[in-house]
């Protein structure tokens, strides 16, 4: 594996990024009524022309009735039907691939004491203290009620989703970041971090899992609609009556009870990122976008509005999404030393959630910036948290770190070509940099382009840093002591990458939902038998994706999901 550095979020599409996403949802629909209308201004109206009800549909191919309908086969939506079914009640999932051709997204998945993680002898997580921490890393800003249902019935839930595998599957499953490597460090600033993942990323994926659990719930009794998109809730005087649904063929009707929206989030619509992540359209510099790697439409979330639903309130998280650095580029070189067009450093470059790591640079002028190490780099580059974006300190990890640096430095000497220290770029989100090397930080500092005062202050910053180092305290971002890593050692080394803000992988948030998944009203009110799950529900991440274990947003879209079914459950009993 080559080390993983520069990528320019244009470039992070073209890669097989979509391998490492963790996403929650699908969708779906129903009638019996039109759906409430909003009201809002004319100028908000134009403004955000999602939020406008489409017209109520009078003939359909078909009416069913059921007990309940699910929208979505992703991983909240597939788990929420599959535990529905086994609960006796009549429950249809519609989804809008196509059978033959349905793919999930994402490959791993964060879980609190699953059997499979306790049988390797991954460590046992209490989970109150992950709770703690949680809320510690969101500023007290997530669901309380969401976030300890997660960590309470993450066990048990990852269990039940994993039930249906062979000995042959499981034996396929890794954990990254596990076993410990030495000096891979569990806690940074008071932050605490977990090597408890699910990763499949072999012949059993997750697209495979996930049809394990819809085939436990047809099995069950469920029923599966293939090709179906929701296109808005039936409401009668407050409460969900139905909901309908699109295809190729036409309109349907389903009238139940209960809806459950699970349409995966709202990165594929940019009027809606523009609308509902204004925080971060307002920082939008030049021709930069709001754009995601997903195709999701945001059905879900408009469905669950035009039905009276709350809406989160900015900052509707994102993946990776608030600040300049994606994993791959700088957020993912946190042991280096990140130095901006002046020459100067500009941020903590090792805060310890790599998600929030980035976000004082969406402030930042779009101009080159840099992280800049030494000879000891392959050393401290395995200084190394569990999470996303993070750097698996493998002994083949390292040697290929060590390999790029000594390409470098042979091209300085006039011993290789530039194109002799290129490389191809790995799969996944990650590619690979082209490190430049020098042996003193005076001709560094010519290879980056800095001179006049750019150049004196580099090295003014790069002797000021040291000097931290050597006293154990950063006093100019208060970078943990632990992670000061000099650079006094030649050779030197740098690599670049260019700014780029407004890209996320999936968008994490919508809707505004109590502790049972049920969306709330205006008033803050449930409203009787809607519920929200997956990444379409707000408030589970705070104003940023993180994972305190990676693949937090898979892991809880799977736990959830099901809660989100007994949730229902509950409700259709009442």
């Amino acid at each position: 594996m080559t080390e993983p550095v520069q990528l320019s979020r244009r470039n992070f599409l073209k890669g097989g990024a979509l391998a490492s996403l963790a996403l929650g949802g699908a969708g779906a629909l129903s009638a019996c009524s039109s759906p409430k209308a909003k009201t809002e201004s004319t100028a908000e109206a134009a403004e955000s022309s999602w939020k406008t009800t489409p017209s109520e549909v009078t003939s359909f191919e078909s009416t069913t009735s059921c007990d309940v309908v699910v929208v979505g086969m992703g991983y909240a939506g597939t788990t929420a039907f599959r535990e529905l079914a086994e609960e006796g009640y009549d429950v249809i999932l519609v989804e809008k691939q196509a059978k033959d051709t349905f793919a999930a997204v994402g490959n791993e998945f964060a879980s609190l004491n699953a059997k499979v993680l306790q049988d390797r002898g991954v460590p046992h997580i209490d989970p109150v203290e992950f709770y703690q921490n949680w809320m510690k890393i969101t500023g007290n800003s997530a669901n309380q009620d969401l976030v300890m249902k997660f960590a309470q019935n993450s066990e048990a839930n990852c269990n039940w989703y994993l039930d249906q595998c062979t000995e042959e599957d499981l034996a396929s499953m890794t954990t990254s970041f596990f076993p410990k490597t030495e000096h891979q460090m569990d806690e940074l600033s008071g932050i605490k971090f977990w090597p408890s993942v699910c990763s499949f990323y072999g012949d059993c994926n997750e697209t495979k899992l996930i049809g394990y659990n819809r085939a436990a719930g047809e099995k069950a009794g469920g029923t599966v609609n293939w090709e179906e998109e929701g296109y808005y809730v039936v409401m009668d005087n407050g409460e969900v009556a139905g909901i309908v649904t699109k295809s190729g063929s036409g309109y349907k009707k389903y009238e139940c009870k209960a809806v459950v929206l699970a349409t995966g989030g709202f990165g594929g619509n940019q009027e809606m990122m523009n609308d509902l992540m204004s925080d971060a359209y307002g920082n939008l510099v030049g021709d930069e976008q709001l754009s995601s790697m997903s195709t999701n439409d945001g059905a879900g979330v408009k469905m669950a509005y035009w039905a009276g639903a709350h809406l989160e309130t900015t900052p509707v998280p994102g993946m990776n999404f608030r600040g300049l650095s994606v994993p791959g580029k700088m957020n993912c070189l946190p042991q280096a030393v990140w130095i901006d067009e002046n020459g100067k450093r500009f941020c903590n470059e090792y805060y310890p959630t790599s998600e929030q790591r980035g976000l004082t640079t969406q402030i930042r002028a779009r101009k080159t910036k840099f992280a800049v190490c030494d000879a000891n780099f392959p050393t401290y580059r395995q200084y190394t948290i569990p999470q996303h974006a993070g750097f698996t300190a493998s002994e083949e990890n390292i040697a290929s770190l060590q390999e790029s640096l000594d390409k470098a430095y042979a091209v300085f000497k006039g011993e290789a070509t530039a194109d002799d220290a290129s490389s191809e770029a790995a799969a996944g989100p990650m590619t690979t940099v082209t490190y430049i090397a020098d042996d003193t930080l005076e001709g560094l500092a010519g290879q980056m382009g800095l001179t006049g005062d750019a150049k004196t202050n580099f090295l003014e910053q790069i002797e000021q840093w040291n000097s931290y180092c050597a006293a154990g305290a950063d006093a100019q971002y208060g970078r943990d002591a632990k992670v000061l890593f000099p650079v006094n050692t030649p050779p030197f080394y740098a690599c670049t990458y260019e700014p780029e803000f407004g890209e996320t992988m999936v968008t994490c948030g919508g809707i505004i939902t109590d502790g049972e998944q049920n969306a709330l009203d205006e008033n803050f009110e449930p409203i009787p038998g809607l519920y929200v799950s997956g990444n379409d529900c707000g408030k589970r991440f705070g104003y940023e994706y993180i994972t305190p274990i990676p693949g937090c947003s898979l892991g809880m879209a799977i736990v959830l999901g099901r809660e989100a079914g007994k949730s229902v459950g509950k409700f259709l009993k009442a």
